[in-house]
């Protein structure tokens, strides 16, 4: 019952805004009757054309016009065009004029069109510029078309649901943006030879030659390989936090800046607490899980700045498995930070978001448990206290 009413609703709205026409004709019939002559009776067959496009445009069956959408760009990040075609696929065969198709969905507004459309299907492109990070819910399409003088309009909806995510711009930071030296973790795992010395066994063939152990083999006659203890898993903790009221473009940055944390973590065998919203449960990845980056990028992609962490909302808690690491827009918590480095005598490590360095900021945090690293928007520029 509710279709039927909101359909009679659109139909009689559209009646309404099309009695102009008619009324127009009705009163060049009767001025072609009074007046006679070819120049009136003209006028009035020319304009019959126009007032049957126009009721066959009301009747038109609009809402069975299919949609769907390609995307041509692979992963998407901040600052990047979004390339995509709608395709439009209908039933009856209808020349449509001044064809505009809008998107209205959340977030975006975008237009393409064409000026006639006459065949079965038509393919129109539609770019994205410069789109922000967030996660995109592409559903709705408003179609709009008219008769060829424009005296006439016609808007249906469109409905193909599509979800587009575009990341943080993450890269990865070196090993001494990330404090490695400072507070003894190693910069690479691609080498297990660093892992403790445990003893030797029986060579085989798929072991690595570096691992052979020749002293040990001259004595026993036969090849043996030195044995080593599994490296010790290592974590991180790696925590954002922001103002109230933060600058959107700070913001951004440190999103972005976390990405590359945990991105850069991730790659060297870091297993990582997230923790990133006050309504959100911290997220632990593995790096040897292999959609972790992935789930942390759409997480952070996702986050909206009401939902970030707040200075009020952190609570620390003394864990010597952890490495620890914190992106902040305030800089109250880089006192935070540092009494308790200095009290649980763990490392800790506070990447501060800011515009310009300021010495009061900087003044008193330097401690051989914290480190301070302020990022400026100059080319990423980073100092360390």
């Amino acid at each position: 019952m509710n279709f039927f009413r909101w359909y009679r609703k659109r139909r009689t709205g559209a009646v309404l805004r099309a009695l102009p026409l008619p009324v127009l004709g009705i009163v060049l019939f009767l001025f072609a009757i009074a007046q006679g002559g070819f120049l009136s009776w003209f006028l009035f067959y020319i304009f019959i054309p126009i007032v049957l496009y126009q009721f066959i445009l009301i009747g038109y069956p609009f809402h069975s016009i299919e949609l769907k959408r390609s995307i041509h760009t692979g992963r998407l990040v901040a600052g990047d065009t979004l390339d995509m075609t709608l395709h439009l696929r209908r039933r009856w065969m209808l020349p449509l004029f001044f064809v505009t198709i809008r998107d209205c969905s959340e977030h975006t507004v975008q237009k393409t069109g064409m000026l006639i459309w006459y065949t079965r299907e038509a393919a129109l492109p539609m770019t994205f510029r410069n789109m922000r990070r967030g996660k995109y819910v592409l559903d709705t399409l408003e179609l709009k078309t008219s008769d060829p003088f424009g005296l006439f309009e016609r808007s249906v909806l469109l409905r193909s649901k599509q979800v587009i995510y575009v990341y943080p711009k993450a890269r990865l930071l070196s090993s001494a943006e990330l404090g490695m030296q400072r507070n003894g973790a190693k910069a690479s795992v691609q080498d297990t030879d660093l892992a403790g010395f445990s003893g030797i066994r029986a060579y085989r063939p798929s072991d690595r030659p570096s691992w052979l152990d020749w002293k040990s083999a001259a004595r026993m006659n036969s090849l043996v390989t030195k044995q080593f203890e599994p490296e010790r898993e290592r974590h991180a903790s790696v925590v954002l936090v922001s103002k109230k009221e933060e600058n959107d473009e700070r913001f951004e940055r440190a999103v972005a800046h976390t990405a590359s944390l945990v991105q850069t973590l991730l790659r060297l065998g870091f297993s990582v607490l997230l923790t990133y919203g006050s309504e959100h449960v911290p997220l632990l990845l593995q790096e040897q899980l292999p959609r972790s980056v992935d789930t942390a990028l759409k997480t952070l992609a996702e986050l909206r700045k009401e939902q970030a962490l707040t200075v009020e909302d952190v609570h620390m808690a003394a864990n010597k498995k952890y490495v620890g690491y914190a992106i902040s827009t305030d800089p109250q918590l880089a006192g935070m930070m540092r009494n308790f480095a200095e009290k649980s005598r763990q490392y800790q490590t506070m990447y501060y978001i800011t515009d310009q360095v300021s010495s009061q900021t900087m003044r008193g945090m330097k401690s051989s448990w914290f480190s301070l690293r302020t990022v400026t928007e100059m080319k990423g520029r980073r100092d360390k206290i």
